[in-house]
């Protein structure tokens, strides 16, 4: 069976920028802590996966039409990090090295980019395995879409159907559903004020949707609930329509254009010889010049994804 790699590229940015320490500076001082996690991880997953296809999705510039639908939608976010942003065209320049086609669709999210290409692609035939340790995209999970999430070891965790039942109680194609009820703080969905989770997983697993669950509101046992949900039931759909993946948002891609082939250690390594990577390029089986000038801060750490 052939294997698509979905990339949530700026997941991966953020993670690697919050969790490796600031000192990891270039010769000329500029930070690159968040190229040399996602590279890290790049190497890690291509080397365990060998994927036929790969695609790195991006989240575009413009605002997309879930703030042009709710306001309030992400709109409590602090601005991003400068340090992070100046590392973005760097991240960009490996993903070119590794020959990882890069997609955006202005107006859109990365997450709708992934779930287009997942909905299209995945079959008896393709896999589709998307790289992220973002929850809303378990709901794009099914028999041929799992997600895989980097660990601090080098190693992955697999998210498959049975792992979502397992640690949430319900389906993958209910998770939508559960988020619209309980809302989500981090994209300031609002949800249905005073539903928490544990009464949203019971409503779900209960009535298997929001459509379903306002149909037979009448017979929800609880008084207290009943007067939440119909108090909230304009906030209920449109938190599910916030907390929706796009599976065919407007952008043409054949399978083919995905293709991707080994990437090109020698390409890579030269890029990295510019941040000081050393460790990295060691583990690309590349010797390293030792007697090369340091950069500002040497980045030969041992491995941290």
């Amino acid at each position: 069976m052939k294997k698509l790699l979905l990339i949530d590229t700026f997941n991966f940015l953020h993670r690697a920028f919050h969790a490796l320490p600031g000192s990891f500076r270039d010769s000329n001082g500029e930070p690159t802590n968040a190229v040399y996690g996602v590279t890290s991880m790049l190497i890690n997953i291509f080397d365990s996966i060998k994927p036929d296809y790969a695609v790195a999705a991006l989240d575009g510039e413009k605002p997309t039409f879930r703030v042009g639908d709710f306001t309030g939608y992400k709109a409590h976010r602090a601005e991003i990090d400068p340090n992070l942003v100046s590392q973005i065209p760097k991240v960009f320049e490996v993903l070119d090295a590794f020959g990882v086609k890069k997609i955006v669709v202005e107006g859109y999210e990365a997450d709708d980019v992934i779930g287009t290409l997942a909905k299209k692609f995945a079959s008896k035939t393709c896999s589709v395995i998307i790289a992220s340790n973002d929850r809303d995209l378990w709901q794009l999970i099914n028999e041929h879409v799992t997600v895989m999430v980097p660990t601090t070891a080098g190693t992955a965790e697999w998210i498959g159907e049975q792992e979502v039942v397992s640690r949430l109680g319900i389906a993958p194609g209910q998770v939508v559903d559960y988020k619209a009820l309980k809302g989500d703080a981090s994209d300031n969905i609002p949800g249905v004020h005073g539903i928490g989770d544990k009464t949203a997983r019971e409503l779900v697993q209960a009535y298997g949707s929001v459509e379903e669950i306002y149909k037979n509101i009448a017979g929800i046992v609880s008084a207290s609930v009943r007067e939440k949900l119909a108090n909230n039931a304009e906030e209920a759909v449109m938190s599910k329509h916030l907390a929706t993946i796009i599976t065919n948002a407007p952008f043409g891609v054949s399978l083919d254009e995905c293709a991707y082939r080994a990437f090109n250690k020698a390409a890579v390594v030269e890029v990295l010889k510019r941040y000081n990577f050393k460790s990295l390029i060691r583990r690309l089986g590349f010797e390293v010049d030792e007697k090369k000038a340091p950069s500002a801060v040497s980045a030969d750490q041992p491995p941290l994804f």
